[in-house]
């Protein structure tokens, strides 16, 4: 019975877990890599030259050298929340039921954040375009996003041959309301058919900070910097869900009920080093 008992709880946590509006969506599924919270990639070896023309023989050899690469799955802990059985008692719904939803949607807020920031490239290169905003002063001493911005963007992912039926453009609010206040019925098309420029498109309200100074991407959890959409195309994504623990634990003696809360190992991670891309505020 526990193995059932924990298996319900589980099934409740993972019901809709990534809903149609969520970006994770679009990320490949490793849950069926998973072994023991661990991925096991393989770092793909160099590329070979193409000869065009080639008239010197023999034509030149080499090994590919991969190299394997283990990664942990982040691990997400909820702080615990009572649940007396008074209260379960005097409610007109199922309370256990409630406070782990809660804590269910709370996780799942975490590992979206978690996976914006580490889809965001930290700085602009060939492989990962990272732009400024050109619009005008928004009023907060940030020019606004221009849809011209997204199209610069996407020339930038059509000069590194990155698949156009892949692409990803994750908004963040300030980006959404530009876009907006420039165009509304371009906006509210863009909002129906989902799609802008070359990009399927998101919105996501705690995307990555960026260094307007430096153009580098700030540190997870920093407090200061501009704010910024992110893109990337599908095939060089991952995200894994891994173990998931908690279930009701019984504190009769001193709590008189319940304690509740949950630990989640999950991460979300580029594939490869090249297709993923940015653009971000830039300041007056």
């Amino acid at each position: 019975m526990p193995g059932v008992y924990k298996e319900f709880w589980t099934d409740i946590i993972l019901e809709d877990f990534y809903p149609d509006g969520s970006f994770l969506k679009e990320l490949q599924d490793f849950d069926a890599l998973n072994d023991n919270n661990i991925i096991h990639l393989s770092e793909v070896g160099a590329e070979p030259n193409v000869l065009e023309n080639n008239t010197t023989y023999p034509i030149a050899s080499a090994e590919r050298t991969d190299n394997g690469i283990d990664v942990p799955l982040s691990t997400f802990d909820t702080e615990n929340t009572i649940v007396r059985r008074i209260d379960e008692l005097e409610t007109n719904y199922d309370k256990t039921k409630s406070v782990l939803a809660q804590h269910k949607n709370v996780l799942a807020e975490k590992a979206a954040v978690s996976a914006a920031y580490n889809l965001t490239p930290l700085q602009d290169t060939v492989g990962t375009p990272v732009i400024k905003t050109t619009g005008a002063d928004r009023g907060d001493e940030k020019k606004k996003l221009k849809f011209d911005d997204v199209l610069r963007l996407s020339m930038r992912f059509n000069k590194g041959n990155f698949p156009k039926n892949e692409r990803v453009l994750v908004l963040c609010p300030e980006h959404e309301a530009d876009l907006l206040s420039e165009d509304s019925d371009r906006y509210n098309a863009v909002m129906t058919t989902g799609k802008l420029a070359t990009f399927k498109v998101y919105t996501f309200s705690d995307n990555a900070l960026y260094d307007p100074a430096t153009g580098k991407k700030q540190p997870k959890g920093a407090l200061t910097g501009n704010e910024s959409s992110f893109a990337f195309v599908k095939s060089r994504t991952l995200r894994c869900m891994g173990d998931i623990e908690g279930e009701p634990e019984k504190h009769w003696a001193k709590e008189r009920g319940y304690l509740i809360g949950l630990q989640m190992r999950f991460i979300a991670l580029p594939l490869q080093s090249k297709g993923f891309g940015a653009i971000y505020s830039d300041n007056v």
